[in-house]
């Protein structure tokens, strides 16, 4: 009798050993099946772009060198140094470019809303647009001057000289923070346009305008009665240029996208085709 006993009792014991061997074998293979899912979820956006054969580019056109309108062969395109350096990046990827213009402050939401792949822009990258999107290696250096009617070169001596005259920049640019937030010049005149500024400043509605150099050494050559001024007011406030990259989420993972344009960039600076590419662009846009 007592040997029944132990045999039952054993049994059982074997019984409820193999039922939590089951139900962890499950939960390890149900948790090993969850980690396999979230894997493969996770999409690379180069991939993606590849895919799809088309490296759609948000710019905003009205900023030579950097992109403006140009007629060749009879058809109007968007040419200039960020057209130079993304026509080598998409190469890269084996794709083809397609450009979204737009004014400049609607870039970065156009790029948030996957409207465009990338932004290419003459886009500083400050430590704010840092906070959404995410920025390649700087590909250009350049420092900010002041653009002033001819006859007036000297005026200005001082950042303070600036308060007391109507100062104009374009919206949403590294300038128009520095005028405003660092100068505190509140009643800034900011347009979307930099040949808007011009003819601003052309019919005496505003004293100067404060705007990356080689923009102003283009932009002097356009416009009559216009020089650029003998100061070195702003210039303590570089104008550096990258891409802007959407950050990685929601499945998307940015990473190699990010790898491939810097890969592309350092090619670019290293061949010394970086600075040809901006001489080739300041010829067109004369």
């Amino acid at each position: 009798m007592k040997l029944k006993k132990l045999l039952a009792t054993g049994l059982a014991a074997i019984m409820v050993m193999g039922l939590v061997g089951c139900s962890s074998s499950k939960g390890s293979s149900s948790s090993a099946s969850s980690d396999a899912s979230s894997s493969a979820a996770k999409t690379e956006k180069l991939q993606q772009i590849k895919d799809a054969g088309v490296l759609k580019v948000g710019t905003s056109a009205e900023y030579s060198p950097y992109e403006f309108h140009k007629v060749v062969d009879g058809e109007d395109k968007i040419v200039g140094f960020d057209d130079f350096l993304v026509q080598e990046i998409a190469k890269d990827m084996g794709v083809k470019v397609e450009y979204e213009d737009m004014d400049f402050d609607g870039l970065l939401g156009a790029l948030q809303a996957d409207k465009v792949d990338i932004v290419l822009a003459g886009m500083t990258p400050d430590e704010k647009r840092k906070k959404s999107v995410d920025f390649s290696d700087i590909y250009y250096t350049n420092s900010n001057v002041c653009i002033v009617a001819k006859g007036k070169e000297d005026t200005i001596k001082k950042s303070e000289d600036l308060k007391d005259l109507k100062v104009g920049v374009q919206k949403g640019t590294t300038q128009a923070d520095y005028v405003t937030n660092t100068l505190g010049i509140s009643d800034a005149t900011q347009l979307k346009k930099i040949p808007d500024l011009m003819l601003e400043l052309q019919n005496g509605k505003i004293d100067v305008i404060v705007t990356g150099k080689a923009v102003a050494e283009i932009n002097v050559k356009k416009y009559d009665n216009i020089a650029i001024g003998n100061t070195t007011v702003g210039d303590e406030v570089a104008e550096t240029a990258a891409a802007a990259i959407k950050k990685s989420g929601n499945g998307v993972d940015n990473t190699s996208f990010v790898k491939s344009v810097n890969d592309t960039i350092k090619r670019l600076q290293d061949s010394g085709d970086m600075d040809k590419y901006m001489q080739e662009a300041l010829k067109l846009a004369e």
